[in-house]
Formats: structure tokens, sequence, C-alpha cells
């Protein structure tokens, strides 16, 4: 799992802590997942240099929130526990992995138009250190006292 995918994971599970999260695609996509339940993506917008040691990442994310049945009626779960655990960390969550995402508030939407799930967006963006190849340093200098070479 990606670790952004990871800390979006963390999110939602602070902010809905007894409900199963899907992260993979094809599992949501056959719907024979439990009520209620959660399913998170991640799509890449953009990469690019953000220092000589870094890169800036920005991605959207996706939230599905599957509503529980309960006498054959779907009951809607709050949308305000999450918009609320974001706002008190001021659009920043850090997860279990130390990535710090930096969430959009221009861009988190909620759309519950489906009576079955609430489906929230949101651009987030995290910075990436560049991998460096492991260079053996010099231990040793042979200095020599008078000056020449």
């Amino acid at each position: 799992m990606d670790r952004d995918l990871s800390t979006l994971v963390d999110l939602v599970e602070e902010a809905y802590p007894n409900i199963p999260i899907i992260s993979q695609l094809g599992e949501w996509m056959k719907g024979t997942f439990q009520l209620p339940s959660a399913f998170v993506m991640t799509q890449t917008i953009t990469e690019k240099g953000n220092s000589l040691t870094s890169y800036k990442v920005i991605c959207e994310a996706t939230i599905m929130l599957h509503y529980p049945l309960e006498q054959e009626k779907h009951v809607p779960l709050s949308i305000a526990v999450l918009r609320d655990l974001l706002r008190k960390q001021r659009y920043s969550y850090r997860g279990k992995n130390k990535l710090l995402l930096d969430i959009d508030p221009s861009t988190f939407t909620v759309n519950t138009e489906k009576k079955e799930r609430a489906e929230i967006t949101f651009r987030y963006e995290y910075l990436m250190p560049v991998r460096r190849e492991q260079v053996d340093k010099i231990t040793i200098f042979d200095v020599k006292e008078d000056g020449h070479g």
C-alpha cells in the first residue's frame, strides 16, 4: 500500500473507528463488502521538484462512506465527524507512517445524492524525499607537511 493511501486509511479509521475500510478497487467493485464500510482511493495528479532533497506530489482522494442498513433503509453516516477532525488539524493530517498530508479545503466536496453512500473528494499534497545512492565517505586523509604534492 502506498504511503499516502495508508495515511488516508488512518484518517478514516480515526474519524470512523468501527467501520471496515476497503482500499482495493477490485474488492470494492465486487460489492460483496459488509455495511457500513468505507472505500478509500487515491490518484496522483502531478509530481514536481520542490527542492534538491524533496519533490511535491499532488493527489486526489476519494472516500466512499457506505451507509448501514437498518430495517431495509440506509441510515446516513455523519460527514461532520470527518470534516471536524480535519478542521481541528487545520486540514493537515499525519498518519501512523509519519507522512504529512496537506489537504486543500477549497476542494473538499461531499456528494450525498446516492441514498446508499456519501462520496467525499478532495485534493492533497505531500513531500517525498529524493532517493540518493549511498556514497562511500572519505575517512582517511593523506596530508603532506611541506605543502607540496
